[in-house]
């Protein structure tokens, strides 16, 4: 059951929204009318892990908000569907984009994820949250102001699959019989929720607990770094992790990571810049309203010659991937874009906005 604001009169449609596995097309009938709103219609960039209760999905221009399950036989479906959590820290960052990678190719999704820090002034109120999160221990031995990723994760058997993922709990037999997990790679700096019920616990006290908000705070540095959003339809396709690494892998480092949804007010005034310089400004909103990115601030402590800003730039490539294949095939635009609408990233063009683009994402969107 979905719901569609119709600006020009006013109101709020009620649908049923059908989604159909076997060739990703979507059916929209109006709940009161019993008409076809959209007929059965293949829509490439949405796959079943974007149906969800709370789900804001952009079908063919129009903002469609999932309510409900729209029949029993779905919601028995999407029972199936469970819930982990996971947190990442120390060495194990410079890993995230591989795991990010492996957690996609296992058939998963990952709903929310953030790159934190403990605050060092709050620190000493860590210890007097009430939580029955196992994860708080784990946090407890991070240092102030250490860095670390937490992930929700979804799917069906969600859970069980991302502890295999993870391997045994004791690292020396991660190591010794599941030398490819991520405690046999990464060791003790991969953590996994111990049971389900603990999943859903840690993970609403991570992202949904109003308490941890000043222990816990973005980990952006705002000095000497730039912006990259990777876009809705390159973290749909799973490639977020395979961006995160090749920027990972050209020395850049990345400060605080942080997924997000655009509402299209927010987004319009973020993208405000190209509004009457660009003709594809309107296709640009309309793909960074499609799903969820994922912002990351990019720091660069091994070039001294040039900025953050004009080395990150320079890597992303010309904003046409076709170009980009032709003249500099190593950029991000170029071994993961389309076109010039889903070039697969975002980054400041203008190196006066860096500071402002970073706050905006990070102090300012929710």
């Amino acid at each position: 059951m979905g719901e569609w604001y119709q600006k020009e009169a006013d109101l709020n449609r009620q649908l049923v929204v059908s989604f159909f596995p076997s060739d990703n097309a979507v059916e929209l009938v109006d709940l009161k009318t019993r008409k076809t709103f959209l007929r059965r219609t293949k829509i490439e960039e949405l796959n079943e892990n974007d149906f969800f209760i709370g789900a804001k999905l952009l079908i063919f221009g129009k903002q469609i908000n999932i309510l409900d399950y729209g029949d029993a036989k779905t919601r028995n479906k999407k029972s199936d569907e469970q819930l982990s959590f996971g947190l990442i820290k120390a060495e194990a960052l410079l890993h995230v984009g591989e795991i990010l990678t492996r957690i996609h190719k296992a058939g998963l999704g990952v709903r929310r994820l953030a790159m934190l820090k403990i605050d060092e002034n709050y620190s000493s109120m860590l210890k007097s949250v009430r939580s029955e999160a196992s994860s708080l221990n784990y946090l407890m031995d991070c240092m102030p102001s250490q860095s670390f990723v937490a992930l929700e994760i979804i799917g069906n058997n969600a859970y069980n699959q991302y502890r295999e993922l993870c391997g045994p709990e004791s690292i020396s037999e991660a190591k010794q019989c599941a030398p490819n997990s991520f405690r046999g790679l990464y060791g003790g700096d991969v953590y996994c929720s111990r049971s389900a019920e603990d999943a859903a616990n840690e993970s609403r006290f991570i992202f949904l607990n109003n308490d941890i908000k000043l222990v816990l705070r973005s980990s952006a540095l705002f000095t000497n770094s730039t912006l990259c959003i990777i876009k809705p339809h390159a973290v749909r396709e799973g490639k977020a992790g395979e961006i995160i690494t090749e920027i990972l892998r050209k020395k850049f480092t990345v400060t605080a990571i942080k997924m997000l949804r655009f509402e299209r007010p927010n987004c319009e005034e973020f993208l405000e810049v190209y509004k009457g310089v660009v003709p594809e400004y309107e296709s640009m909103v309309m793909q960074m309203i499609s799903g969820d990115c994922m912002a990351l601030e990019i720091t660069n402590k091994y070039d001294d010659n040039r900025s953050t800003y004009q080395s990150f730039r320079d890597f992303c490539g010309p904003i046409c991937p076709e170009v980009a294949k032709l003249t500099r095939p190593q950029t991000l635009r170029a071994m993961f874009g389309k076109n010039k609408v889903m070039n697969a990233v975002h980054c400041t063009d203008l190196e006066e906005d860096t500071c402002l683009e970073l706050e905006y994402i990070f102090k300012f969107l929710n």
